[in-house]
């Protein structure tokens, strides 16, 4: 299926492994023009590189703390320079800060807060008036279940996705006129590093002393009973960037297995 981006220009923030590398090396495959960012600057050019050579395509590569405004700011005016401006954003950077509510932290909230709900709408703040220009654009966030389906275990992440899938809903009636389609996939457990990091934590929330447990503790919360694998995320966002989509705005995918048992 050609999915009519062949020229188009994305950013990818978090695009130094798991579910943004995947979305980057298929927007490459599709011939999309890419900036990758990340906050490491060594794992950002060395996935640029492998992403060069796996598909042949033109991709760049930015170090960009999405904490920050003027790393932000620069991450866009880097895709202005190389790739001429932008048409696809696909925010995806991001922590995942879990624990139960006696066990928060304001500073790690705060430093969610910057990452995720900050860092996002800055990026689209900077993004949406070239878009809007030339009346083509589409935006995906990457935001989380627990927004939908509140999980005592992820307070943390429910109020940051909350207030994302709101801002998505809302950025899509506004910026609809434009032709600038927003939409947001919703991730269940995922095999990424950020599982990895999260993963004392959650041996301790399902009372299991090794990380293989809980792997197959989780996976069993949903109908498929695995884990999600990065490139099925992948394959989502950039469906949902493609001129096959284009009805679609507003829309909060669910990529989870079926764990999630609301009906939206």
């Amino acid at each position: 299926m050609d999915l009519g981006i062949k020229g188009k220009r994305a950013i990818v923030t978090g695009g130094g492994s798991g579910i943004g590398f995947e979305t980057a090396r298929q927007f490459l495959e599709e011939g999309v023009r890419v900036l990758i960012a990340g906050r490491t600057l060594d794992k950002i050019n060395k996935a640029r590189d492998e992403l060069a050579k796996k598909t042949g395509g033109e991709v760049h590569a930015v170090q960009v703390d999405m904490r920050n405004e003027a790393d932000i700011k620069r991450m866009v005016d880097t895709a202005k320079e190389k790739l001429g401006g932008v048409d696809i954003l696909i925010n995806n950077a991001g922590t995942m800060y879990s624990g139960r509510f006696a066990a928060l932290k304001d500073d790690e909230l705060k430093n969610q807060f910057e990452t995720k709900l900050f860092g996002f709408m800055r990026a689209i703040r900077l993004v949406y008036p070239m878009m809007a220009a030339q009346k083509w654009g589409r935006i995906v966030n990457t935001i989380g279940g627990a927004g939908k389906e509140p999980d005592p275990y992820m307070f943390g992440s429910a109020m940051t996705n909350s207030a994302l899938l709101n801002m998505t809903k809302s950025l899509s009636e506004e910026f609809g006129p434009d032709n600038v389609l927003v939409n947001a996939i919703c991730p269940g457990w995922v095999a990424t590093n950020l599982w990895v990091q999260n993963t004392e934590g959650l041996k301790k929330e399902l009372n299991v002393t090794s990380e293989e447990e809980a792997r197959k503790l989780a996976a069993k919360k949903n109908s498929l009973g695995r884990m999600g694998k990065p490139e099925e995320l992948a394959n989502a966002s950039v469906f949902l960037c493609s001129e096959r989509a284009s009805y679609i705005t507003g829309v909060s995918l669910n990529l989870d297995g079926g764990r999630l048992k609301g009906l939206w």
